[in-house]
């Protein structure tokens, strides 16, 4: 045992700063991603029978320090729910609402848009219900609000593809509805 604690003392010497910038690359903390490290080394000193036996211990090391900063992330990850006025924003900045006749331009591409499927996008990507909901206010399934909601997006991509590329219709959407 003597050994091996000499070999892990070795190891933690030169390679406690690589482990720590490892786990910060994960966790963007450098003091939780410490904590991470040292967690990783009490692990293997409490198994120290079963962890003897490793013959790579800086690799073993390496790899349970990211997968401890995984474990870190995925426990301490809240789930916010975004919606799409927030992702629009992330993605497209300012550049979306500055531009003042999208709104006609998608109106118009609404109205050219087959009934049914003018109404069925309407409700699902003005009104943001959801496909369920569409289907049973329409009366129609599923699998039919889809189809229409494909083919609206397909019409209206070909309707504004004059645009810019840097613009989508997510962006388009998000501006007619301010």
């Amino acid at each position: 045992m003597k050994a091996f604690h000499n070999r892990l003392e070795s190891v933690y010497k030169k390679h406690y700063r690589e482990f720590c910038l490892l786990s910060i690359s994960y966790v963007s903390s450098p003091s939780l991603a410490k904590d991470i490290v040292q967690d990783v080394f009490v692990e293997i000193l409490m198994n120290d029978e079963k962890s003897a036996n490793i013959s790579n211990l800086k690799g073993y090391i390496w790899k349970s320090v990211k997968y401890a900063s995984l474990r870190k992330i995925k426990d301490t990850k809240k789930l916010v729910p975004i919606n799409g006025n927030t992702l629009v924003q992330e993605i497209f900045g300012e550049e979306v609402r500055q531009d003042v006749d999208l709104g006609p331009k998608l109106r118009s591409g609404i109205d050219k848009l087959p009934e049914q499927c003018k109404n069925v996008f309407e409700l699902c990507a003005l009104d943001g219900q959801k496909y369920q909901n569409a289907a049973d206010s329409l009366g129609i399934s599923v699998n039919t609000v889809k189809t229409q909601m494909k083919k609206a997006y397909k019409i209206l991509r070909v309707h504004l593809s004059d645009r810019s590329n840097k613009i989508s219709l997510l962006g388009i959407i998000y501006h007619y509805l301010q």
